[in-house]
């Protein structure tokens, strides 16, 4: 969280930092600190709409403040001007805000295991014995109908042969 000291040095000061960073997708946190009496401020940025949708913002400070300013997630890295006006626009000060690139999400590191791999390997060869049994169904249905030609032979085949690709379907979905 940046600061920003009002009124510490007389009235109506303002002491902002040089610099401050923002990341897209968060929100630049301004912690106001008014040293003296309430007063007014305007908080204003006219280069920064590619990256926010803050433009201007009047507030009033009375001891401690906070301010955010979000930062789109889509925004590219970059640089903008925030202005802090204070006594009527008597006083002004700036300070730059740079958007860094996102850093790219460390990988996670998956421990390879022989016995797992294999007792998997194993669990997927055991559940698709019931796809097999239907398709071996389906292929001798097909092979009688080709010995006896019963038009029935040949339907049966062809519905085996049906829902063995709808339960294959159906397990690749779960």
């Amino acid at each position: 969280m940046s600061e920003i000291h009002l009124n510490r040095r007389g009235i109506n000061a303002i002491e902002v930092p040089d610099e401050v960073e923002a990341m897209p997708g968060s929100d630049l946190a301004l912690r106001l600190v008014n040293h003296g009496a309430p007063l007014h401020i305007t908080l204003a940025s006219t280069n920064s709409s590619t990256f926010t949708n803050f433009f201007h913002e009047n507030l009033y400070v009375n001891g401690t403040e906070e301010f955010h300013i979000p930062i789109r997630e889509n925004a590219y890295p970059g640089v903008f001007n925030v202005e802090v006006i204070a006594g009527y626009g008597a006083r002004r000060a700036e300070f730059r805000v740079v958007v860094r690139e996102r850093a790219a999400p460390e990988p996670e590191l998956v421990e390879f295991s022989p016995t797992a791999a294999a007792r998997a390997a194993s669990f997927g060869w055991r559940s698709s014995i019931p796809v097999f049994a239907i398709v071996a169904a389906a292929l001798v249905l097909y092979g009688l109908w080709l010995a006896y030609r019963i038009d029935l032979l040949n339907a049966a085949a062809f519905a085996a042969l049906l829902l063995g690709v709808i339960l294959t379907w159906l397990r690749q979905r779960s």
